[in-house]
């Protein structure tokens, strides 16, 4: 007995909108796949690698656990534009995209496994940097669906439930690292094993379409080399949409490891008050991006605007970073987490909602969607490094201790850069 799904068959398309509406339950299953891609990519960071590394390596941890950790960086700005490259000349019989969405979640799984039963650093290392490659293989096939399946009008609301289920992701991997302490091999294998699942039922729904040996374009060292980055001449909006994502996400990299050292050193709180505070306003700021991913993509879809929404998040993130660089008050950092989870749930919705309406062409949109998610991964493997340089840099106005007036401010302003660009957009409104 053989395996069926639904096709469609036929040339690639420009718009690469399918010939029929999509299948009732489509979205749904879209934004479960990556919920459960986002939980199975953050419970290694959450705890896991640290108590692994710390587990076979305990006198130089940190270090290790930094070179484990740009390992994965480096894996992730390189797997998902070239996994998305390739699904777009992908000719299987099961569809462009499936493969991609199901294989990913299946290599994934088996690096966490990996991971889970590792002896030593160098299988560790191993370990993640598969499931990195497996997982941003997965998340390449279903950002592609997004323009795959439909319209440009509808895509910001699809990307607003795509943009709030990878958000809430942390919050089921919070849960089981809870659930189960200190059982990694359990808490990975559900994790990962749910990312299957869904991305069964994911293909099993999806429409995808069967693109014909006789139109697939070459593969080449030249095609791959272009997918690591891409920002064509003839597709303004694309290049400002992608720089603006870079410099918001820089400023966000820079700090993003030092929320309780902030607490420490700017606010002066205990360790144990400023770990239970971190995880107090890391939960309710990712509630609340959620929340507000899901609502800032129909609201902005129902009025056919998208780029008051993406210009007024930018402000608004840039102000909160901004606050806290002239402020040591514990309830300004509840009420910049409050405000700065709403904004950032509304800003990753509608921004990539826009970016799927401007792609260059979009028969190849894995490859762009791909190279645009490296403006947001990119920031992630470098901007740490240039953090403690920036904390060294003369001394905080506010507090004793390394300068987080400087940093903060950095970002801030950084963030505020990218609102502008974001005003000169032509091909959306």
């Amino acid at each position: 007995m053989s395996l069926t799904f639904p096709q469609e068959t036929g040339a690639p398309q420009e718009t690469g909108t399918p010939r029929h509406a999509p299948r009732r339950g489509l979205i749904a299953a879209i934004g479960m796949a990556e919920l459960c891609y986002a939980a199975a990519g953050a419970l290694p960071l959450i705890l896991g690698l640290g108590l692994k590394v710390q587990e076979i390596a305990p006198t130089n941890k940190e270090a290790v656990l930094g070179f484990v950790a740009a390992l994965g960086g480096v894996a992730t700005v390189i797997s998902n534009p070239l996994s998305g490259h390739l699904s777009d000349r992908t000719t299987s019989r099961y569809g462009m995209r499936r493969p991609w969405i199901l294989g990913g979640s299946l290599l994934g799984l088996a690096g966490l496994l990996l991971l889970a039963l590792a002896g030593s650093i160098a299988l560790v290392a191993v370990g993640w940097m598969v499931a990195v490659t497996g997982y941003q293989a997965m998340v390449a096939g279903l950002t592609a669906t997004v323009v795959d399946q439909f319209p440009a009008e509808r895509r910001i609301r699809v990307a607003g439930v795509f943009s709030m289920c990878n958000m809430l992701g942390v919050v089921p991997a919070m849960a089981l690292s809870q659930l189960f302490k200190g059982e990694l091999l359990l808490q990975f294998t559900i994790c990962g094993g749910l990312a299957v699942t869904a991305a069964g039922v994911l293909c099993a729904l999806l429409p995808d379409r069967r693109l014909d040996p006789a139109e697939r374009r070459p593969v080449n060292v030249g095609s791959l080399a272009s997918a690591l980055l891409v920002l064509p001449r003839h597709a303004r909006d694309y290049r400002l949409l992608w720089v603006q994502r870079l410099l918001v996400s820089i400023g966000f990299a820079l700090i993003s490891s030092y929320s309780l050292y902030y607490l420490q050193s700017r606010v002066g709180m205990p360790t144990a008050e400023a770990v239970a505070l971190v995880g107090l306003t890391t939960i309710a700021s990712t509630l609340l991006s959620g929340l507000f991913a899901y609502v800032g993509g129909r609201w902005s879809a129902r009025i056919g605007r998208g780029r008051p929404f993406v210009l007024w998040a930018t402000a608004i993130l840039g102000v909160t970073l901004l606050l806290k660089a002239v402020t040591a008050s514990v309830g300004v950092v509840i009420v910049v987490a409050v405000i700065s989870g709403a904004a950032t749930g509304v800003y990753y919705a509608v921004d990539l909602g826009l970016v799927t309406q401007v792609l260059p062409d979009e028969r190849d949109a894995g490859r762009y969607l791909g190279a645009f998610s490296m403006a947001k991964h990119l920031p992630s493997a470098v901007a740490p490094a240039l953090a403690p340089v920036l904390l060294g840099l003369g001394s905080d106005p506010f507090a004793e201790g390394p300068n987080y007036f400087v940093l903060f401010s950095v970002c801030g302003l950084l963030t505020l850069a990218a609102a502008p660009l974001v005003g000169l957009l032509r091909g959306v409104r």
